[in-house]
């Protein structure tokens, strides 16, 4: 047996936290062939505390105290290492998403007498083609997987075998408090052996309710392994584990596996193991329960639990949960934070059913609402409906200005100073061609003041109304046209994937697209702190709408940078874009390793200057696609598209799934004959299908890294960006 310590301390700590045998059991615990063990554990460990605190001046020897801890840890093993296996898994992959997985033999822990094995699924992530069992006895079986659990990451084995086998006890959570010893087993190396590593409960409850934590090394050599307390009762299974990433469409079963051996490990408990294990049996696989909402903003540990949109039939909308309901309470259970929902909710299962109390409206009017809702393993495909109009852009007048037009405003009689309701809603820049608001008649300068039921103040506020709506549902719009109402019934739409006209656009710059006096753009430098990279800048003249950001993932040398903005000069004027390109810190192009350069480049740009946030867009050519794809598919709440020129996804991207208050629309320009064009193609269709809103466009000429575009798909590129605030 080999034993890896962390601390002595923690284990000649953990005694404390036994109890002395009184008589009236000694018996009882004397009849249990299992008890055996326990009793002269808790005999010998409670002997020795109490020897060396009435035995100070004798200075009880330290070496002694070790002897029993090693006795105790010894005893606690040899309890629980008949119910440890080790398994051999043969075929499949080698790496997911850039992470080895597990090589050689792994661990189970048996959970019944006639073959049942939990393992960490951690340890099967390679799909392998057959799997091996080495029993406690030496034999070794066939075993295969009777099915997963993707919410907590475990495997469920079987294998077929005569012999009776030894099941793990499982440690009752109610007795568990963190600072009780905690020991790791696994069966990796030699199998006759166990690995032992020592350390204690750090935590309860982690991860929403469904694991103990532990400061035990826990590493692939153990994954799949019990973590036991001091009488051998096995508390959990090791496995690696992490939090869920935001949008993620399927579980990932190497999260959590960079905590190797960092004092920062997880255990699903055996408890809650054994509860489902009739379920899992008869369902295979089981998946994390979704609801299909988005919460309100803030901080998960403060914010109170008020929904922003329910996903269209997702199991909510189908409970008739709406926008701005206020959950209450879970199956009876109080919740005041997001964070005390998801510890309600995360750790059930797909098919299970909520009891759910939700606070609709506000004041006197609010009223209390009991709903059921059976929880769903996936959200059906989300795209974003389609009305049809583009907004009014914001004027980004300068403060001595906008002073200027409120003292203005003051000194106007009060007939002449403009009414609220005048100001309400937002004004129809134009209409997109052939969609359905054509069809229902609105034209550009229409003022749109009503969704549905809701008033609302802007086309922010429209946009988040459509969110919650499906393609093909009705949607009731009240606008004024003049001194007139009007009511349209406008049946939604899918978002169109074509690029507009210049025609069909009106301009919004200081300058005409014919203009020929614009001179030599002025470049500007950008630095962060404590960053090398230098990123350049062409912003357009002041006045006018709001600009958007296009961010280019070039080479990032000046040269480049000036013919650059010297090509997209033109378009950035009459389209309003700040042009910004950065450099990348390796001089052989893009990497991983600057993902977090450019998104602290984009705060610093967002807090720095005064953006349209419905048009900010990052591109790239090759490499530099792809990291752009990695950044926008990442960074949904402030990206609103992706444009790549000659780019695929990256390989390990795992692509999220589309959401509805996150647009992020995708444009492609592929290169006619492109090696590349089959893969490139294909990741567009996966995209597709998860709901993102996909441009293919294709150029003519061979496939080439230059550092410009041609005029034709800079344009292209222009008036699609400048379609992005389309409702």
């Amino acid at each position: 047996m080999m034993i890896r310590r962390q601390a002595k301390m923690q284990a000649k700590a953990a005694p404390a936290t036994l109890r002395m045998p009184t008589l009236t059991n000694l018996m009882f615990l004397l009849s249990e062939p299992r008890q055996v063990t326990r009793f002269f554990l808790r005999l010998a460990i409670c002997f020795a505390l109490g020897l060396a605190a009435t035995l100070p001046v004798r200075g009880f020897a330290a070496d002694d105290l070790d002897q029993l801890e090693q006795q105790a840890i010894s005893a606690a093993v040899k309890a629980a290492e008949k119910s440890v296996v080790q398994i051999r898994t043969i075929g499949g992959v080698d790496q997911i998403d850039g992470k080895t997985l597990a090589q050689g033999p792994t661990t189970g822990v048996i959970i019944s007498d006639d073959g049942l094995i939990v393992s960490s699924a951690f340890n099967f992530a390679q799909q392998p083609t057959s799997i091996l069992v080495r029993l406690p006895s030496g034999e070794q079986k066939a075993a295969r997987i009777i099915g997963r659990d993707e919410n907590r990451m475990l495997v469920l084995l079987r294998v077929a075998t005569d012999e009776p086998l030894t099941a793990a006890e499982p440690a009752l959570l109610g007795e568990v408090r963190p600072g009780d010893s905690a020991i790791a087993l696994g069966r990796p190396f030699n199998p006759e052996d166990v690995s032992v590593s020592v350390g204690v409960v750090s935590a309860l409850n982690r991860m929403f309710g469904r694991a103990i934590q532990t400061d035990a090394n826990v590493s692939a050599a153990n994954y799949g392994g019990p973590l036991i307390d001091l009488e051998g009762r096995v508390l959990g299974i090791l496995a690696p584990m992490a939090p869920p990433s935001p949008g993620a469409s399927e579980a990932d079963v190497t999260a959590g596996a960079e905590f190797y051996d960092s004092g920062i490990g997880f255990a699903v408990p055996l408890v809650d193991v054994l509860a489902i294990v009739d379920r899992w049996i008869e369902e295979k696989d089981l998946h994390r329960g979704l609801l299909g909402i988005g919460l309100k903003a803030g901080n998960p540990h403060s914010t109170a639990p008020i929904v922003t949109n329910v996903w269209p039939r997702s199991p909510t909308a189908i409970a008739g949960w709406k926008a701005d309901d206020r959950i209450v309470s879970v199956d009876g259970v109080k919740v005041d934070t997001q964070t005390a929902l998801r510890f309600q909710t995360m750790p059930r299962y797909a098919g299970d059913t909520l009891a759910v109390t939700l606070r609709r409206g506000s004041g006197d009017k609010a009223k209390e609402i009991e709903t059921k809702v059976r929880l769903a393993a996936k959200l059906p495909p989300y795209a974003h409906p389609f009305l049809g109009v583009l907004p009014e852009r914001s004027t980004a007048t300068g403060d001595d200005e906008a002073k200027a037009e409120e003292e203005a405003d003051e000194k106007k009689p009060a007939d002449a100073k403009p009414k609220k309701e005048d100001a309400a809603g937002f004004v129809i820049r134009n209409v997109w061609p052939d969609s359905p608001a054509d069809d229902s008649g609105l034209r550009a300068g229409d003022r749109i003041v009503k969704v549905g039921e809701k008033k609302v103040a802007s086309a922010a506020e429209a946009r988040a109304e459509l969110n919650a709506k499906s393609l093909g549902d009705a949607v009731e719009l009240l606008a004024k046209r003049g001194d007139e109402e009007l009511e349209f019934e406008v049946e939604l739409g899918e978002l169109p994937t074509g690029v507009l006209e210049a025609s069909d656009l009106r301009a919004t710059g200081a300058a005409s697209e014919e203009s020929s006096s614009l001179g030599d753009p002025k470049l500007q430098t950008l630095k962060l702190p404590e960053m090398s990279q230098t990123a350049r800048y062409f912003q357009p003249p002041s006045g006018g709408a709001t600009p958007g950001l296009l961010i280019w993932l070039g080479d990032g040398k000046r040269e480049t940078a000036e013919a650059m903005a010297a090509d997209w000069q033109r378009t950035c004027v009459r389209d309003r874009l700040t042009l910004l390109m950065p450099e990348p810190a390796d001089a052989g192009g893009w990497t991983n390793d600057d993902l977090e350069y450019l998104a602290r480049l984009l705060q610093t740009a967002g807090s720095r200057w005064r953006i349209d946030p419905s048009r900010v867009v990052i591109a790239g050519e090759g490499k530099g696609g792809q990291l752009a794809y990695a950044l926008g598919l990442r960074g949904r709440k402030m990206i609103r598209g992706v444009a790549v020129v000659d780019s695929p996804l990256p390989r390990t991207l795992e692509v999220p799934e589309n959401n509805p208050n996150e647009r992020l629309a995708i444009l492609s320009v592929e290169t006619q004959n492109t090696p590349l064009s089959l893969l490139i193609r294909q990741d567009l269709k996966k995209l597709e299908d998860v709901g993102y809103p996909v441009t293919q466009l294709v150029r003519r000429g061979e496939e080439s890294r230059s550092t410009t575009l041609d005029a034709a798909t800079r344009a292209k590129i222009g008036r699609w960006i400048d379609g992005l605030d389309r409702l």
